[in-house]
């Protein structure tokens, strides 16, 4: 029986999330821009956090914590300052201050952002600013963070519409970074630049096999009761192949504590985009929240299930696995040490089964045979690497990283392993994998990955990308979401589609601007098609047959005329839409004639299949035959 060390890392993070939080929105808080239009902001103050017992705590428990939690009671009511604008937007601030902290996090609950309201958390010292959050960053909780704020003042502001009086949340805690007497400070560096010189950047040439699977990895941001941390997982494929957020990690990454897993923030992309380290952080894209599904300590593995609701347009990769139990010939693991940019460690010997009962630092002993014994031939782990998974030869997962023998240097570092195989069964749904990555019952040893479906673009036939389109998906004629491009025509998918089933997509832009890119220009341009003068490409001659009759004639212009001379508001009974949407690059039979033999009503349905990748889109201004419409309109 030997004695290994777990590498979570409990703390308050004050490095990497300076400038990203949940979704947000760009902009600055009106106390940076317009300080002297607003009241002063009301301070807070805070006592410390009482350092020594907090020792005395996590020397007794074992936790690696470098933060703690203060209870608060705030909401909009109760303190804080408003200042109405000449606008009528109401403007709410409070400073809050904590003694000695290096730095704060705020929580939230009753998170209710009301449409067209703006909240921002800033430091007024260093002007590092977090936000705008708005309607759009609610996560399916009530409850809410936002990232952290160096040093130990922070100021809030929310920022409401005119005549909306609503309570938009509740400050419920603060999160205090303490830093324990007598530590050596490299043991205190936590988040971006902070992980050993020796780990590659997993762009760099050790990480080329290894660049589809970076995007099923993630670093949590680990909230539980009793302080924040950093750990590390990865999503894992399923015999449903439906793209269910199963994510893996460690069990021993909330043992001994309170976990807040509806806070729990999984922080995707996280990654270099060049082999040397970057000077700043890199941005990433943020989810919160999850559910535990299944765990249990023996075998040290946590599976969990992310809510899916800000997942849209994420091309994520769903790692496959392997449950037989076999050592790997050679492995790779995909990590953030220390809670840093994404990083690669390779094993180029064989892994072994572990044939002993380890006694872990934080007291616990897991069973004999329980784990694989990796040793890296490059790169090492390190605390906040917990979780990571061990993918095999063929790129499937065998298992999820424990601890390591006590050391963490970058020669002949060992890692420890729990086994899938050990995981795979148990006395219930909430101790074992099984149910969950394999629902069909197929009961397979392999199952290799989902590759994302591609985010498909929605641009006009000259491929300027077209925003504002709605669009609704129906699974089996079930509603399953809505979504919108954006300024980049980008189309934003479900995560969850199953492998099999009926997907229709419903399309919709601009019913209230139907003259947007109509004049009398696209009148003289369809007489001239139709005397035989000039040729129309197919996409215009589909625009111009507002009238939906399979034909572009003298009736279509009569129906753009009225439109055009404000005599209807649109064209007419039984009449095109404001835009019309077509699946990009058809095989047009008759160039003369691009009729589709389908019905027009901005409705495409496709069948799913294991390979369906989603084609992109060709928007049609209805009436506009020359191209003159406003795409972003």
């Amino acid at each position: 029986m030997i004695k290994q060390v777990l590498l979570p890392a409990f703390f308050l993070l004050f490095t990497s999330i300076l400038a990203f939080a949940q979704p947000a929105f760009g902009g600055l808080p009106l106390g940076i821009q317009q300080a002297n239009a607003l009241l002063p902001a009301p301070s807070l103050h805070l006592k410390g956090l009482d350092v020594a017992k907090l020792q005395r705590e996590d020397e007794q428990n074992q936790m690696n914590r470098f933060a703690a939690p203060i209870p608060l009671d705030i909401s909009t009511e109760n303190a804080g300052n408003w200042t109405l604008l000449p606008d009528g937007t109401q403007v709410w601030q409070l400073r809050i201050t904590v003694e000695k902290a290096q730095g704060l996090i705020l929580f939230y609950e009753d998170f209710d952002l009301p449409a067209g309201s703006q909240l921002f958390v800033y430091s007024p010292i260093s002007k590092q600013v977090l936000g705008a959050y708005t309607q759009e960053s609610q996560s399916r909780s009530d409850r809410f963070l936002t990232g952290i704020i160096t040093g130990n003042e922070l100021i809030v502001e929310y920022q409401a519409p005119a005549d909306n009086f609503a309570v938009p949340f509740h400050l419920w805690r603060i999160d205090a970074v303490y830093r324990k007497e007598g530590t050596e400070k490299e043991l205190l560096s936590f988040g971006f630049g902070s992980s050993s010189d020796c780990h590659d950047n997993v762009v760099c040439p050790a990480g080329d096999e290894w660049q589809a699977e970076r995007n099923a990895v993630a670093r949590i941001i680990v909230v539980v009761e009793e302080g924040t941390g950093y750990c590390t997982g990865t999503l894992l494929n399923n015999t449903a192949q439906d793209g269910r957020l199963l994510f893996l990690s460690a069990f021993h990454c909330m043992d001994g504590y309170t976990p807040l897993y509806d806070l729990w923030r999984f922080d995707f992309y996280f990654a270099s985009e060049t082999c040397p380290n970057p000077a700043v952080a890199p941005a990433y894209r943020p989810v919160l929240g999850c559910d535990s599904l299944a765990g249990r300590r023996a075998m040290d593995f946590l599976l969990l299930d992310i809510f899916p609701e800000t997942t849209f347009n994420m091309e994520l990769y769903f790692a496959g696995w392997d449950r037989s139990g076999t050592p790997p010939d050679s492995a790779a693991v995909l990590h953030h040490p220390r809670g840093d940019i994404q990083k690669i460690s390779l094993s180029t010997t064989p892994a072994t089964v572990f044939a002993n009962s380890i006694i872990w630092n934080n007291g616990v002993t897991t069973p004999p045979n329980q784990h694989f014994r990796v040793r890296y031939s490059n790169g090492t782990i390190e605390v906040g690497s917990s979780g990571a998974a061990l993918l095999d030869q063929h790129h499937r997962v065998v298992g999820q990283l424990n601890g390591d023998a006590g050391t963490t240097t970058c020669d002949n570092s060992l890692g420890f392993f729990g086994r899938l195989s050990m995981a795979w069964e148990g006395p219930d749904d909430g101790s074992r994998l099984k149910n969950w990555l394999d629902p069909l019952g197929t009961l397979p040893l392999q199952l290799d990955a989902l590759a994302p479906i591609r985010s498909p673009l929605v641009t006009t036939d000259d491929e300027e990308p077209v925003a504002g389109v709605a669009v609704t998906f129906y699974l089996n004629n079930e509603w399953l979401a809505t979504t919108e491009t954006g300024q980049e025509g980008r189309l934003t998918l479900p995560v969850n589609l199953p492998a099999q089933g009926e997907l229709r997509l419903a399309f919709t832009k601009g019913e209230d601007q139907y003259r947007n890119g109509v004049t009398t220009a696209d009148l003289i341009r369809m007489q001239k098609h139709i005397l035989g003068t000039d040729t129309m490409p197919p996409y215009k001659m589909l625009a111009c047959d507002v009238n939906l009759s399979n034909s572009m004639t003298t009736l279509d212009m009569i129906r753009i005329r009225k439109l055009i001379l404000t005599i209807t508001p649109d064209f007419g009974d039984g009449g095109a839409p404001s835009w019309q949407f077509f699946v990009a690059n058809p095989s047009f039979a008759d160039p003369l004639a691009p009729w589709p033999t389908a019905v027009r009503d901005n409705s495409i349905t496709f069948n799913l299949n294991a390979g369906f990748s989603m084609p992109d889109f060709v928007a049609v201004k209805t009436g506009d035959a020359n191209g003159n419409a406003n795409a972003g309109f």
